[in-house]
């Protein structure tokens, strides 16, 4: 195992709070052999890419707790097959009537290149359990700004819903939760738009309730201010909780990153972590876990791994936090 060099970032040099836990926080600094491209978050740990390989983060030894070691290239998921979205991937879930979700029919119809160019999908494909192939297509005011949907039992019930950012040419960016109805594919339900067109949001992530489904958070417009906002999704129906925090971030504007978020077990309860608006700080805004001061932006993915923060800066640091 190669140990990477590690650099303890002052905690007084970066002004951060103490935590409310027994361990105070940290921001570590892994070397690698070239600055740190990606982070991709596994399911079970991350791997980074930096320098034209693969490398994985992994617990150790170390006085850090994580060591960097090589890694072969992630297998999944796989892209999205012909006249899918460019850059867009297949969703796949263990369980559940929807076995597979992607977007379908690039289009330029809606001018707005958040996601770093102007192309679209027109469409959203989902594949069943029982082999059959299901295809709903948006009217010619909408389209799906995002490039890859999401599968999760949102309710609870036994059956998956499809988590989609759909745009619209009037209101702009909103949530759309599509499924299994009568044995097409309809939408279900959708939360309110931001209001203009132009006017995007993301996904910050889906934290699990105590009956079984799951809350999805979100970002209001990341690069203007970023107001993080809840939907819960039950009997058919949605609500909703806006301006729960303020000034957040989890998006670069122009980049096809999108996961600058992530739900995690922090001292034995669960947190949600994501950016300030300015990302330099990260933030825990459903706790009274104090933000994190963080030596440069960063733009790269967030993971966790065995209790840690991993990210990376936009010059390419590898970060390891503890929160």
């Amino acid at each position: 195992m190669r140990r990477a060099r590690q650099t303890l970032i002052s905690l007084a040099l970066l002004a951060v709070l103490p935590a409310p836990s027994s361990l105070a926080q940290t921001v570590q600094k892994l070397e690698t052999d070239a600055p740190v491209q990606r982070v991709i978050e596994t399911g079970d740990g991350a791997l980074v890419y930096a320098g034209e390989r693969y490398q994985a983060i992994v617990p150790c030894s170390d006085p850090i707790g994580l060591c960097v070691v090589p890694a072969t290239a992630p297998t999944g998921p796989k892209p999205a097959p012909a006249n899918g979205l460019p850059d867009g991937e297949i969703a796949t879930a263990p369980s559940g009537d929807i076995s597979r979700a992607w977007y379908a029919r690039p289009t330029n119809r809606y001018a707005h290149g958040v996601l770093g160019d102007a192309i679209e999908a027109g469409s959203l494909v989902v594949a069943t359990q029982d082999g059959r192939e299901l295809e709903l297509i948006l009217p010619e005011a909408q389209v799906f700004e995002d490039i890859t949907p999401r599968i999760a039992d949102l309710d609870g019930n036994g059956t998956n819903e499809i988590i989609t950012l759909r745009a619209s040419r009037t209101g702009g960016g909103g949530v759309a939760i599509y499924g299994l109805a009568d044995g097409d594919l309809r939408e279900l339900a959708a939360g309110s738009e931001n209001g203009r067109p132009n006017r995007w949001l993301n996904i910050a992530g889906l934290v699990p309730r105590p009956d079984g489904g799951f809350t999805i958070y979100g970002v209001r417009t990341p690069h203007i201010g970023g107001r993080l906002f809840a939907l819960n999704f039950r009997d058919g129906a949605v609500s909703e909780r806006n301006d729960i925090a303020l000034d957040l971030s989890n998006h670069v504007i122009g980049s096809r990153e999108l996961d600058l978020s992530a739900v995690g077990e922090f001292g034995g309860r669960t947190e949600l972590v994501l950016p300030s608006q300015d990302r330099r700080r990260l933030r825990f805004p459903l706790s009274d876990r104090a933000d994190i001061a963080l030596p440069g932006p960063i733009d790269r993915a967030i993971a966790l791994v065995d209790g840690q923060i991993v990210t990376a800066t936009g010059s390419g640091d590898l970060l390891v936090i503890r929160p």
